[in-house]
């Protein structure tokens, strides 16, 4: 946390993406973007208290879930992205 800190720039970076992505979530405007651009922090909250803080397992299973619940629910929007041409 000290070396993402000292970036002075990666935390808010992540913060800003957070909010934006949550705000887009909760008016449904964009909300197939949001749920892709907003998995890799959602899998990396999971993973940091999977191995090392495992007190907080409990809510980084319910925010993975919870991604896991939007990318399934938007599956069509996700289609043409998966077709080999």
């Amino acid at each position: 946390m000290e070396g993402m800190a000292a970036t002075g720039y990666l935390l808010t970076l992540m913060k800003i993406t957070e909010l934006l992505c949550g705000i887009a979530l909760l008016v449904g405007l964009f909300a197939p973007l949001a749920t892709v651009v907003i998995f890799p922090i959602s899998l990396n909250i999971f993973l940091y208290h999977a191995f090392i803080a495992q007190e907080g397992l409990p809510m980084g299973i319910f925010v993975l879930l919870a991604n896991l619940f939007l990318a399934y629910a938007y599956r069509k929007h996700y289609a043409p992205m998966l077709v080999a041409k």
